[in-house]
């Protein structure tokens, strides 16, 4: 999952950078509609990162809680170092 949403994120950098440049072309009489369509695969690119980003922390609290439970259940010390 970190490598899927590292990926993510660089891919909508490298788009953004796209975006960019198509963005500096419009103001200078360029295509417009192209521009929002790299603009908008952008952003789509970095919300979906972030939300991968977040489902696998979830997943990995939830793991750790009953990592904890386990350990407290078994007597086993769980230290925060």
């Amino acid at each position: 999952m970190t490598r899927v949403t590292i990926g993510l994120t660089l891919l909508g950098l490298a788009v953004l950078f796209i975006a960019y440049a198509k963005g500096v072309g419009a103001i200078h009489g360029g295509d417009v509609i192209g521009h929002m369509y790299w603009a908008t695969a952008a952003i789509t690119l970095v919300a979906l990162g972030n939300f991968i980003a977040v489902a696998h922390l979830a997943r990995s609290e939830r793991m750790i809680q009953e990592l904890r439970a386990l350990c407290e259940k078994n007597g086993i010390e769980y230290g925060e170092d």
